[in-house]
């Protein structure tokens, strides 16, 4: 279970204020926090003892981890981390980091000869890693003084050939910049300096620095590569190898110049490159790999001594950024509440088109719950494990809506932003994209998505380079887009793109008998969250809430219901409780005609071009449609359709 820091924080409150231990805690952090308080230590104290220590006891100790921890500095330098080495006991040893970090290390304490063993500090990634004999993490609100909470530390402890623990390596670092990657990064340079104890010659620094560097590089998700000032190729993780699908033989000897194409990253001008987005063209096949590269100096004594070149999957870094920011469908068809049998229709239609890879389009007046249905039939389709991005065409202003959708290069425009971005046809790649109000889209808009449509390839704002992309599209519309298309405001070759397997929802006026399903569902969500119990809904109240004719559809319905919840003090739900606009008239009878005409020519004319495209087979014209042959004759007869 993964514990957010707000959490910990709360956690650690109750341990400390009211002696309740949280049984979601780190069972490592939750055992440590017991030794602390069993240990009687004062989780407000400002810093730990301060002993006076020989240093030329542990000479050997701070020559043998020197040379890697001057290695992990040359890594992480700039970035506020620290790298510290201490004694069997938790005595601060010998610490090597930026000034002003190092300064504010000082103010708790992290001085040579500080005591930060479990006994005196509590938890805390050195004494732990010493009283557990293993490697941790602690993590902010982990600590158990509270002057150590800002940070984030991780330890590992070092071992004699014998397996006597004789010190610890600890890197310790903003609490935000806390990575899973430190803690393997110690745990390999510990594992290289128990190797060297082994070794018992200065000679063999070199071989424990590679070791060192294998063992940190290759268990990197990332590609990695070393070079010196001159380009040449030092170093090349596993993961980079297998990325450019260059053979070991390959890399010898090499220059950056005859692996790769591109002058950016080849070039020591510039020397450092953050996040810049790359197609990758690898010698000899010319093969192009779209990837985001990172190039970060190594300095030895301010003199600038190689580079370290950082090299991630564009698809895997977008994979990554869709599942934190939610780029993902979250609702299925055991979420969608209804037994009418239009609605039972509509599903079963839906269902069928989450078994396509066709092109969906989505009718229904405004709350009838469209994205609901793309989600549902996204997450039943072949695609589910990949994006599921959304837009709403009608909600971004028109000359923003190119860059949404197709992205941009750096320089595009003014206020791009540096280094350009992808367009929700790239993040969505490999998934759906569902264009919501395509009824409001331009026609300029119109002709650029058609392209992207027909070709499957897109290319940014401002760029020259084609992007392949393989995305099923799912739109929606309130409009009637046959009408549209006669006015002239909507091209007819996309709605035929567009209108492969079209869905209409009924609005909630023809399907009332599903209203006590749905008022219940909302009744219960909301008091499940609340945490109040389930009142007892009246009869009058479901009949008044039946005899209204909800314009606004489903999202009408629910918003009023969580308008009653929150202005309802009783247990007891009744027609009394009910807004005043419920019992009033709805939308006069012209228009609610002029809503259904608008529908059920979007139904006939889907007919007659069902007709139309399979030369007048019906069985052929009703799987066009997705529905049964018998729905097909009976909506033939009803509208007089003869072909």
């Amino acid at each position: 279970m993964i514990v957010t820091r707000e959490q910990v924080k709360s956690m650690w409150e109750k341990f400390v204020f009211h002696n309740e231990l949280d049984p979601d805690l780190p069972p490592m952090i939750r055992d440590s926090w017991l030794r602390s308080k069993k240990a009687m230590v004062d989780p407000f104290r400002p810093y730990g003892w301060i002993k006076e220590i020989d240093n030329e006891k542990y000479r050997s100790l701070i020559d043998w981890s020197l040379p890697l921890m001057e290695g992990l500095y040359s890594i992480v330098k700039g970035s506020g981390f620290l790298v510290i080495l201490c004694n069997e006991n938790g005595q601060l040893l010998l610490s090597i980091g930026d000034r002003e970090p190092l300064a504010r290390a000082e103010e708790i304490g992290f001085i040579a000869g500080a005591d930060w063993s479990e006994q005196v500090m509590g938890t805390n990634a050195i004494g732990t890693s010493i009283a557990i004999d293993r490697p941790i993490q602690v993590f902010a609100e982990e600590h158990y003084t509270k002057i150590c909470q800002s940070w984030t530390c991780s330890a590992a402890p070092i071992h004699d050939p014998d397996g006597r623990i004789i010190g610890v390596l600890n890197m310790s670092g903003p609490y935000e910049k806390v990575h899973s990657h430190t803690l393997g990064m110690v745990v390999s340079a510990v594992k290289a300096i128990e190797y060297q104890l082994k070794l018992h010659e200065n000679a063999e620094k070199n071989v424990m620095m590679q070791r060192f560097l294998e063992a940190t590089t290759n268990n990197m998700k990332e590609g990695i590569l070393i070079i010196d000032r001159d380009g040449k190729i030092v170093k090349a993780n596993n993961q980079l190898k297998k990325l450019f699908r260059i053979p070991q033989l390959q890399l010898e000897e090499k220059k950056l110049d005859d692996l790769f194409n591109d002058p950016s990253i080849c070039s020591n001008h510039p020397l450092h490159l953050q996040n810049q987005e790359l197609h990758l063209s690898v010698k000899p096949s010319n093969a192009v790999h779209h990837v985001l590269v990172d190039k970060i100096p190594i300095y030895e004594k301010k003199e600038r001594i190689g580079s370290m070149i950082i090299v991630k999957e564009i698809e895997k870094v977008r994979q990554f950024v869709n599942h934190l920011s939610g780029n993902q469908a979250k609702i299925t068809f055991a979420d969608m509440i209804g037994q009418h049998p239009c609605f039972i229709e509509k599903m079963n239609e839906a269902r069928l088109a989450a078994a396509t890879d066709s092109n969906v389009l989505i009718l229904g007046e405004s709350g009838t719950g469209k994205e609901m249905v793309a989600q549902a039939i996204h997450n039943e389709s072949k695609r589910r494990n990949k994006p599921f991005i959304a837009i709403n065409c009608g909600g971004i202003p028109r000359d923003l809506l190119g860059s949404e959708l197709f992205g941009y290069v750096d320089g595009a425009f003014t206020g791009a932003k540096k280094g350009g971005s992808a367009g929700k046809f790239e993040l969505a790649n490999g998934g759906t994209l569902f264009l919501d109000e395509i009824g409001e889209m331009s026609l300029e808009m119109q002709v650029l998505l058609l392209r992207v449509i027909q070709e499957k390839e897109v290319m940014r704002i401002g760029g020259h380079k084609v992007i392949p992309v393989d995305v099923r599209i799912i739109a929606a519309t309130n409009k009637d887009l046959r009408r549209e298309v006669q006015k002239g405001s909507f091209r007819e070759d996309l709605f035929f793109r567009l209108n492969v397997m079209p869905i209409v929802l009924p609005p909630l006026r023809e399907r009332k008998e599903d209203i006590p399903l749905l008022v219940r569902h909302f009744i219960e969500r909301l008091a499940h969250k609340r945490d109040k119990p389930f009142p007892e809904i009246r009869s009058d109240f479901l009949e008044a809430l039946m005899q209204y004719d909800w314009p606004g559809n489903i999202r009408e319905l629910q918003n009023m219901i969580e308008r009653v919840l929150n202005q309802c003090t009783k247990p007891v739900l009744t027609a009394a409780d009910l807004p005043e606009e419920i019992f009033q008239p709805s939308c006069s009878s012209q228009v609610r005609e002029n809503v259904d005409i608008s529908r059920n020519e979007i139904k006939k004319q889907s007919i007659i071009e069902a007709l139309k495209q399979c030369n007048g087979n019906i069985s052929k014209a009703a799987r066009y449609l997705g529905i049964s042959r018998s729905t097909f004759y009976r909506q033939m007869d009803k509208w007089n359709i003869w072909y």
